[in-house]
């Protein structure tokens, strides 16, 4: 069994869907620390909401181009 890391996740556009579609709208968030590629914790919005800035460009991905670019990945590692 193969692993990747958050930082990877990130790179795949993963934790903004993740954020997004499931967390953001139960007031709750998923970070990462971009050095160690490690998640500590899921932050919790003081108000219950969590927003992306409008103008903030989108890391997301179809689900195909994320399989082709986890594809890359592995070759990559291995």
């Amino acid at each position: 069994m193969q692993s990747i890391d958050w930082n990877q996740m990130s790179e795949l556009g993963l934790i903004e869907r993740i954020n997004r579609e499931v967390l953001h709208p139960l007031g709750l968030a998923v970070s990462r620390n971009p050095e160690t590629g490690i998640s500590d914790s899921i932050f919790i919005a003081d108000d219950g909401v969590w927003e992306y800035p409008t103008d903030m460009p989108t890391t997301m991905m179809s689900n195909e181009d994320v399989r082709r670019k986890l594809a890359e990945m592995m070759k990559e590692i291995l």
